[in-house]
């Protein structure tokens, strides 16, 4: 019996999963522009790469309160048969096979009578716990009988000082953002321009996807081919003998993660780190690490046109891991090779000394 991939993400602290092939990508949360006369399932649309992208509210949709948005929620774009929407979830987990067999197509007649015919697939009881499976060609649908305006508008033919002229009224969606404070408006600006301006004369292809993580208040960009997950370090569990860059394990819904401070690796003190709060969890081939990050920022995308080479005389051992530099808000952000990082000598442990 053929497994399926499934896209697991949560809401609040339910956990759901949609068919990974109903995927068509993933970003942190943009700036979402109301339109007038929708539903209250339809929040909006986001210019994406100049079309428009409307925006459902996944906790309307599934009669959830809906909790303030955070600067880490993320938004999954979906297609069905060339129809896109976007939904908006709290955390995205990963990607996981549930093979049918795991799947119990039945559920409460409660549920049945709250929510619309076929909205939910099945559930399915995996390592993390229960888990409810979506239909992505419902909500598709639904978000587009829904919304009256022309989802394949085209931005590019709009004035650059006017990118969301169309027919209808449109106002930045203030109730989402009233409760972030300045630089944070600024940061949720940044992503909708960057979503909004990707295409403008240069291939996507071409473009590398970093998540912005920040360390002992400096930018750091690590690329998404090895970054797996984000997760909030709880608890530590120490581990004996070992050398000052290893932390201690977590436990990652029963995965056993090693967690690595990098700030020596990359120039920056030890004794000026705070306690760490974030972890970005990194795969590479049979390795699985967690990195101890003081936040987490963002996921940008960047041209390699837009990375520079270190100057020879600021060369450092740092260098050794350094992509590149490449601007980041007000500052310069350090590009990390995580691969060559993970895989290098300076984060073995020789069991001999220790």
């Amino acid at each position: 019996m053929n497994d399926q991939s499934y896209l697991m993400f949560k809401l609040n602290h339910s956990r759901y999963g949609i068919p990974a092939t109903a995927v068509q990508e993933l970003f942190f949360l943009p700036e979402v522009t109301a339109i007038a006369e929708t539903p209250n399932t339809i929040l909006g649309v986001i210019n994406l790469r100049g079309k428009f992208l409307p925006v459902m509210d996944l906790y309307h949709r599934l009669k959830q309160a809906r909790p303030p948005f955070q600067l880490t929620d993320s938004m999954i774009v979906l297609e069905w048969q060339t129809q896109r929407i976007g939904i908006i979830v709290s955390q995205v987990d990963s990607v996981r096979a549930i093979a049918a067999d795991q799947i119990t197509a039945n559920v409460c007649d409660q549920s049945k009578e709250s929510l619309p015919d076929g909205l939910v697939m099945g559930i399915a009881n995996v390592e993390q716990g229960i888990v409810t499976l979506l239909n992505p060609e419902i909500l598709v649908q639904h978000a587009l009988i829904e919304t009256t305006f022309n989802p394949n508008y085209d931005f590019n033919n709009s004035s650059v000082d006017d990118p969301l002229k169309h027919p209808f009224d449109s106002v930045l969606n203030q109730d989402l953002y009233d409760h972030f404070d300045s630089q944070e408006r600024q940061i949720f600006q940044q992503r909708t321009e960057t979503l909004r301006c990707l295409i403008a004369g240069e291939n996507s292809a071409e473009l590398l996807p970093l998540a912005v993580v920040g360390l002992a208040g400096e930018y750091f960009g690590f690329s998404l081919e090895t970054v797996h997950e984000f997760t909030e370090i709880h608890k530590i569990t120490p581990i004996p003998c070992c050398p000052p860059h290893i932390v201690g394990n977590i436990n990652l819904r029963g995965e056993i993660v090693t967690l690595i401070n990098i700030n020596d690796v990359v120039d920056l003190p030890m004794n000026a780190v705070r306690s760490h709060q974030h972890a970005v969890v990194v795969r590479l081939d049979q390795r699985v690490a967690g990195i101890a990050v003081d936040d987490i920022f963002d996921v940008t995308y960047i041209h390699p046109s837009q990375m520079t080479t270190t100057p020879i005389a600021l060369h450092s051992v740092k260098d050794d891991y350094l992509q590149g530099v490449a601007p980041y808000r007000d500052r310069m952000m350090s590009i990390i090779n995580l691969s060559k990082l993970l895989t290098s000598e300076v984060l073995v442990v020789n069991e001999e000394v220790y």
